[in-house]
């Protein structure tokens, strides 16, 4: 009774170690890596519902649109739909921002230099994208590695902050394993007004 006894846990041991085998095994982590920010999805309202250029301001329809939009559990898709529905939102008479901006990518408490966010004669959108695009090379997957950047709305009288954003090395881990151009999520930052940044991150 013993001997079948051990037999049949000597069994379950083999099967959870054949399991555990089974399980593909995590690639590890360059130590450098290349970061690029293709772009961003931004909100077609400031943060009191006014269009960003004009005196009108935004359905709140739309709005809550975008917000339901937001909490869908994929990225990708939700950032997909959110910029579909911005720009609609923009072609439906709102008056979408003309964005331009900067970010700074710092790793190892040190920078690793600022980047414009721009594109000559990109006007009017809610889904910029970046001349370049703005690349960080040799980057260091450093524990207190992030990119912390700002968009801004070029006005004629006075621009307007449209909001900051910040990537942290969660991000850029999650945008390397995902091989292809990533949506960070950043909608719950600052103001709440920059949705989504587009990042690239490919090992060196």
């Amino acid at each position: 009774m013993a001997s079948r006894l051990l037999l049949e846990a000597a069994s379950l041991c083999g099967l959870a170690l054949g399991c555990a085998a089974c399980k593909p095994a995590v690639e590890p982590l360059p130590a450098h890596v290349r970061v690029s920010i293709d772009g961003a999805v931004i909100s077609p309202a400031k943060a009191d519902g006014r269009q960003w250029d004009g005196m009108g301001t935004v359905p709140a329809g739309a709005l809550t649109a975008i917000g339901d939009l937001l909490r869908t559990a994929h990225p990708a898709a939700a950032a997909a739909s959110v910029a579909g529905f911005a720009a609609e939102a923009a072609g439906a008479g709102t008056e979408p921002p003309e964005p331009f901006g900067s970010a700074e990518l710092f790793a190892g408490g040190r920078s690793l230099g600022r980047r414009a966010l721009d594109r000559s004669g990109q006007r009017d959108t809610c889904t910029p994208g970046w001349k370049g695009p703005p690349t960080w090379r040799r980057v260091p997957l450093a524990p207190d590695v992030h990119v912390s950047g700002e968009l801004i709305d070029r006005d004629l009288v006075s621009d307007d902050v449209i909001g900051r954003f910040a990537i942290h090395r969660d991000h850029l881990v999650e945008a390397l394993r995902a091989r292809t151009v990533y949506p960070v999520a950043v909608g719950n930052q600052a103001a709440g007004q920059v949705l989504f940044v587009w990042i690239e991150v490919w090992p060196e």
